[in-house]
Parts: C-alpha cells; structure tokens; sequence
C-alpha cells in the first residue's frame, strides 16, 4: 500500500532520474603516440558533447578514459577481464570491428533511427558476415590536402599538376602507407579493378591497364628529387608545420594542430583528380560502438546518448565547431559556402564514393594490406620492381581469401 502511494505520488524516482554514470572509453587517432596536445583536443570535444547531453539527462554523470587507438583492444581487454569494461567506445570503423570480432563490444541493436542516420555505404563498412552491425557512424574525417599559402599560392588540382609543382621547386609530402596512398588510386580509374581483385576475381584488360598506371606513377613520383615518401602521417604534418614540406596530403581531423602552428597561411583544399578519374580518398570514419559490462540503466542511457550524438542538430553544431570533420548523418545539410575548408571536406566525401565498396570488403586488419604493403607498394616507391611486375603482384595479393 505504502509503494503503490509512493508510486502514484511520484516520491520514488524512475531510471531517467536516478544518477547513471556512463563510462566512455575514447581511441585516439594518432599514428604515433598519444600526446598532450592532441589527447587535449579530443577530451574538449568529448566533453562539451557530454555536457550537452547533460542538458537532455541532467541525471548522467561521464567518466572518460583516452587510449592510443592501437592500443585499445589490449586496454579493454585487460578492463573487460575485471567487469570494468566501458558503456561507450569511440573509435574507427576498422577498431569497432575488431573489438566486435573479439567480443569485446556488443552489436548495435536494430534501430530504425538509427538506421535513417546513417548512409547504407557507411553501415556495410561496419557489417560483419553474421550482419551484425559493429557501431553506429558518427563522424567523417575526411583526406584532404593540406600546403602552405606562403609558398604555393593555389593548389595542384590534378596529379600531373601535383608533379608539375614539385619540379618547379615545391616540396611535396607523400605518405608511404598504402591506406593514406591509396587516394592516388582513384585518379588512374584503378578502384573498380583493386575491388574486383579484392572479391576474388580477375580484373578486365583495361581495369589492369589501369592498376598498371597507377603504379607507374607512383614509382615516376618517387623519382621526383622534391617529392618525400615518408612513413607516417604524423610525420607529413609535422614537416608541413616546421616548412620542411609545403604540400602534403592529410587528414581533417589535424587541421586544429596545422591551424596552431600556420595559423591563416594554412591551405586546404580536395586532393588532386587525374585525367579522366577524380581521386579516391580514404575518409576515416568515427563511430560508437557498446560496452559489454553495462547494466540495464546503462546500457539504456548509452543508446540515448548514440541517438543523441547523430541527431542532425547536434551533428550540424559539432561540425560547425570544429571545422575538422563532417557529419555522418546524411540528412545533415552542410554550409559549403560558409566555409572553404567545409567544401574542400564535402569534395572529399564526394570522391571518396567510389572507395567505400573496396573499404567495406578489406578492413585495416586484413592480412592481404600487409602483403601489399611490403611486397608491392614499398618496392616500386624504391624502385626494386617494375609496374608490370607489380600490377600482378597486386592482383594475386588481392585475389587471395582472408
């Protein structure tokens, strides 16, 4: 009696009103090392979405815990081992697979809005064979190219024209990872013939003529004496920032740092198309994936949180803060006109189309991208094959099974 008088009177609390604490483990995207000024940057941005949330569920408190991407499996496992895994893990697309595939998230659950906002392109890139759904997209981070206004006042727009530049006497920057390279790629029309190899088959004549050129450029680039292959993106930024390089191609989501260091001499524009072909970025892609250890009222304000996070208002206001990323959400119309650097990201998005198949099919764990990157891509960059040799090099490494 005394219960249901309490209940109908409204004197005990619900869950909405009861504290939940939501543990967020965050994946820093940084190929090197988790610094300060970069673990910085993310915890502002994670937080002011949490105090926004806040705003909706004054009742949740958020706990946040910042990893090196590369090390965040062997973090969680160690967590998840204890019953302390997290409520909410932001990551990439190709780490929320994993963690799926190794048990340590759940899958999001079906979802009709959840599912209205986001593009299928992005969701199969996070389906696994059991059509399972790793995470929810929420941001891009689109490749960009990034140089210096001081030294090249406008931009290369074709690969011909990047080359062109470098002879002349600008120093270019170019990443030696296949994943950061394969946005050459796109301007030489290889993408279909990569994807057809990648699923197993032959590609046609003209798709391997096509494989061929791509190559063939690549190996012509690095005999350029300005163009500098170097082994990560982080070093790329960093040359681009001490004016080593004045070209590079980059990635969105390292305009906040490139903008402390050039401040207005910073350019930002899409990557260089080819001929006949646009150019083939990779954008990486942001998502939230699911805890394992939550509770009933956790796991409950987690997905409130994802509905939150993708919701067009809120995916439009992140987007206009940081001027570093796009929304996910392809119902979220983007101010282009307002913003250079925004249209240079929506190019981007707009390239990157003919890539999404080939990404959603080969992952960063698969084995066949390392085969790749030692047996193909590093021996023509120092010229130790040929790019007859190496289009059929590529397309048996590609047509294997992993």
């Amino acid at each position: 009696m005394g219960l249901a008088a309490a209940l109908l009177s409204g004197c005990v609390p619900s869950r909405r009103s009861m504290p939940v604490m939501l543990y967020v483990a965050v994946a820093v995207q940084e190929e090197s090392s988790l610094t300060s000024e970069n673990a910085l940057v993310f915890r502002q941005r994670v937080n002011q979405l949490g105090r926004d949330f806040q705003r909706v569920h004054p009742n949740v408190l958020m706990q946040l815990s910042l990893y090196p991407e590369g090390q965040l499996r062997q973090r969680l496992l160690l967590r998840d081992r204890a019953g302390l895994g997290p409520d909410l893990i932001l990551t990439g697309a190709d780490s929320a697979n994993t963690l799926l595939r190794v048990g340590l998230s759940d899958p999001i659950p079906e979802d009709a809005q959840l599912r209205a906002a986001s593009s299928p392109a992005l969701l199969q890139r996070l389906r696994n064979r059991r059509g399972q759904l790793a995470a929810q997209p929420m941001v891009l981070f689109p490749q960009l190219a990034c140089y210096d206004r001081r030294r090249l006042p406008a931009p290369p727009t074709s690969l011909s024209g990047l080359l062109d530049s470098s002879a002349a006497g600008v120093p270019v920057g170019l990443p030696i990872d296949l994943s950061q390279l394969l946005w050459t790629a796109g301007g030489f029309g290889a993408i279909p013939g990569l994807t057809q190899a990648g699923l197993g088959q032959q590609p046609s004549p003209i798709e391997r003529s096509q494989i061929r050129n791509w190559l063939a450029w690549l190996q012509q680039a690095s005999d350029q004496q300005r163009v500098t292959f170097m082994p990560d993106q982080t070093g790329l930024r960093q040359s681009l920032s001490n004016g080593a390089l004045a070209w590079v191609s980059c990635n969105s989501g390292e305009l906040e740092l490139l903008r402390r260091s050039l401040g207005p001499h910073l350019g930002v524009s899409a990557l260089p198309n080819g001929a006949a072909h646009v150019a083939s970025p990779v954008n990486r892609l942001r998502v939230l994936a699911l805890g394992r250890n939550s509770s009933a009222a956790q796991r409950e304000m987690a997905l409130e949180m994802i509905r939150f996070t993708v919701a067009p208002l809120v995916q439009r206001g992140l987007t206009l803060d940081s001027l570093s990323f796009l929304p996910a959400n392809p119902n979220v119309s983007v101010p282009v006109q307002s913003s250079s650097v925004l249209q240079a990201m929506v190019e981007s998005r707009q390239q990157a189309r003919s890539v999404d198949y080939l990404l959603a099919d080969i992952h960063q764990e698969d084995p066949r991208l390392d085969a790749l990157q030692k047996e193909v891509i590093v021996p023509v960059l120092f010229g130790l094959v040929g790019p007859d040799q190496a289009t059929q090099q590529l397309i048996t490494i590609l047509r294997r099974q992993p």
